[in-house]
């Protein structure tokens, strides 16, 4: 990925944990969980020298921040990763304004495919989400959400399984900061 694409990614970072994209200095030094996705996001660079440094300091904060999640997922604009204990399977991909809190897993079932997971979706403390299913757009799984199955669009979900209790109309209701089309935007010149 070119770097400045990757100028984009962590700025769109920036906005969703401070709600500008100014104070990169400040935040990356306080916060070492938007130091891991920045991180995260420069393991990705085409520069092979820059992707390989990057991809050491990840992987050494990753334990410190107990984060897992492979530089080669595919993960849109807006991540927001506030807390640690989260487990990514590398065969997931996350689409743009992703929350992910703490104790969060997504798994495979025996090495399979893993979750599809849509765009602007909260993903609440200690859910798990196992094998390959889709996670709708706009969608909030509850705190200890177990979630097995597709999950559809607009759809706030809870318990073990995962069953729908209403519909989103607001997706601002549940996530901080989401970033706006502008992102997109940016990043498709």
């Amino acid at each position: 990925m070119k770097l400045s694409d990757i100028k984009i990614y962590i700025k769109s970072d920036l906005y969703r944990f401070n709600g500008n994209d100014k104070q990169f200095i400040k935040t990356f030094f306080k916060n070492s969980y938007f130091r891991f996705q920045v991180y995260l996001r420069m393991a990705k660079s085409d520069v092979y020298a820059l992707s390989f440094i990057f991809r050491f300091l990840k992987a050494k904060l990753g334990k410190k921040v107990n984060i897992q999640l492979n530089h080669n997922v595919a993960i849109g604009y807006g991540l927001y990763i506030p807390h640690g204990n989260v487990v990514i399977n590398s065969q997931a991909s996350i689409g743009n304004n992703c929350s992910f809190l703490q104790f969060v897993s997504v798994g495979a079932i025996h090495y399979g495919k893993s979750a599809d997971i849509g765009d602007n979706v909260y993903i609440g403390p200690s859910s798990c989400l196992v094998g390959a299913i889709k996670v709708g757009n706009n969608s909030v799984l509850g705190a200890g959400t177990v979630a097995a199955k597709n999950i559809d669009d607009n759809s706030v979900v809870v318990g073990a399984p995962a069953k729908v209790i209403k519909k989103v109309e607001d997706i601002a209701m549940y996530s901080d900061n989401l970033c706006d089309d502008k992102w997109a935007r940016m990043l498709s010149k």
